[in-house]
């Protein structure tokens, strides 16, 4: 069944993922910050996993891919997390 979202739905989903842009950009650059509030490398990996799961998840719906807004940010920040999560 195709997803039929207005334009707010729409909105909001690429809102959440640009957090979740921001939060691996910032935890790649320097993860000081999320160490000392997740406690471990092991708890900040899976934060990162999660953020990249969500971007991953978000961009195979159509709403996606239809839409204008450019994917880059999204792709570069799937990538530079699943590098962060594996080194």
């Amino acid at each position: 069944m195709a997803e039929t979202l207005t334009a707010d739905e729409i909105a909001a989903h690429f809102s959440a993922m640009d957090d979740s842009v921001t939060l691996i950009n910032a935890t790649v650059a320097d993860d000081t910050e999320e160490l000392a509030l997740h406690g471990s490398a092991a708890e900040v990996k899976l934060m990162v996993t999660r953020n990249t799961d969500h971007l991953e998840l978000q961009a195979a719906h159509s709403w996606y891919s239809d839409s204008s807004v450019s994917k880059t940010a999204y792709t570069d920040a799937i990538t530079a997390g699943k590098a962060y999560v594996a080194g």
